[in-house]
């Protein structure tokens, strides 16, 4: 008896604590107010910025940049990625195709369960979405950087993922490569050089969840290439990539064109803080340390994913310290330009607004190439039709 009348008062408790819940949240929901912004679903070009027609020399070289690919299909085969092999086919020996991080939406490699010994019919899939980006580097015969991205890490390690890239490389006579990784070791940036440009490879990912000194190791061996590339390559284009942005103008920035989104991230962060969008620590941390290592005496272009759309950005600045002159105006902090190119899948697009900052912007599937030409640097960006939505020198 006693047993019984304890179990209706536990009941009747945790119906009253549902029923708190239930009205606490009903009323949080009815008073929940976040700015809802216009997206730029045709492309906005800042007052000042100039659409140029291609140069008439031909380019040494040529990057193309595309991230958040992670749910792109194989068979039919995802069209952003054809276009972009097509693209890279017309001069594989001087073209370098570049993902972006988030290669395999949600999380990650799939790992093999305890007593698994193979994979089954789900995680081919899974798996499949990350040949369909190998593929481009199979047809085209261009060679491909895999840079990793949060979902990538989402499976605990990236290991799984670096050893198929290399993998597929062998099997198809493909050059790929997962970069920067080292199995068992820290993933410090690395760099490669061709004609005219020279490519770093940064995992900020790992950067954003790192310890202070794993983070300091990373942020000297970045200065240290970024020296060692002006030295000994002082007339190419650095071009630094990494999965999050400097600089957005998106949903990880809280920039939100739509209530549906904005309410679910606002729930989310009863629980816990994202550390994927801008404004937390360890994201702050990651922007800090970026910028500083990119203001330097050279023309440093840094190109990211994260952000489900196509942005362009100029340099951040400041005001000159008091001593100094005035007449030297403001001081650039940071890359020269920034590029956000996380928009390689339909299913990903977000809305996408602009700042001060902001050259071009716009929410569309598609990818950006840069192109490296003895009087400068363009940049082009296109939509998934083939369509060019804008080019522009890199000044």
């Amino acid at each position: 008896m006693v047993i019984k009348v304890l179990k209706s008062i536990l009941y009747l408790f945790l119906v009253l604590i549902a029923a708190v819940l239930l009205i606490a949240g009903t009323a949080w929901t009815l008073t929940f107010k976040h700015d809802i912004h216009e997206s730029h679903s045709t492309p906005y070009l800042r007052d000042d910025v100039i659409s140029i027609d291609a140069p008439q020399s031909a380019p040494v070289w040529e990057v193309l940049l595309m991230g958040d690919a992670g749910d792109a299909t194989l068979v039919p085969w995802h069209k952003t990625l054809e276009m972009a092999a097509e693209m890279a086919a017309q001069k594989p020996d001087q073209t370098s195709v570049v993902m972006l991080g988030d290669n395999i939406y949600f999380f990650g490699y799939p790992n093999l369960d305890e007593g698994q010994t193979e994979y089954d019919q789900d995680q081919l899939e899974l798996i499949d979405r990350l040949d369909a980006q190998l593929q481009v580097s199979k047809h085209s015969r261009a060679e491909l950087f895999l840079v990793p991205g949060n979902h990538d890490w989402y499976a605990e390690q990236v290991d799984t993922q670096a050893e198929h890239v290399l993998s597929y490389a062998q099997r198809h006579g493909a050059s790929v490569s997962f970069l920067p990784w080292v199995k068992g070791g820290q993933p410090l940036p690395e760099v490669i050089h061709r004609a005219g440009i020279s490519i770093i490879f940064i995992d900020t990912q790992w950067l954003i969840t790192a310890d202070q000194a794993g983070f300091d190791q990373a942020m000297h061996r970045l200065e240290q290439l970024l020296a060692r590339t002006q030295a000994e390559h002082p007339n190419n284009l650095i071009l630094a990539t990494g999965h999050h942005p400097i600089q957005t103008m998106g949903p990880h920035a809280q920039y939100y064109t739509s209530r549906g989104y904005a309410f679910f991230m606002e729930l989310v962060g009863l629980f816990t803080e994202s550390d994927q969008d801008t404004h937390n620590p360890p994201y702050r941390r990651l922007i800090a340390g970026l910028n500083e290592a990119f203001t330097v005496d050279a023309k440093v272009v840094y190109a990211a994913g994260h952000e489900h759309s196509l942005q362009v950005f100029e340099a951040l600045s400041a005001a000159p310290p008091a001593k100094e002159s005035s007449s030297r105006g403001t001081l650039k902090i940071g890359a020269d330009y920034q590029l956000v190119s996380g928009a390689a899948h339909r299913n990903k697009v977000s809305g996408v607004g602009h700042n001060d900052n902001t050259l071009f912007a716009v929410a569309t599937e598609g990818l950006m190439k840069l192109s490296i030409y003895s009087e400068g640097t363009t940049v082009e960006v296109i939509s998934s039709d083939g369509k060019l939505l804008h080019r522009q020198w890199l000044r």
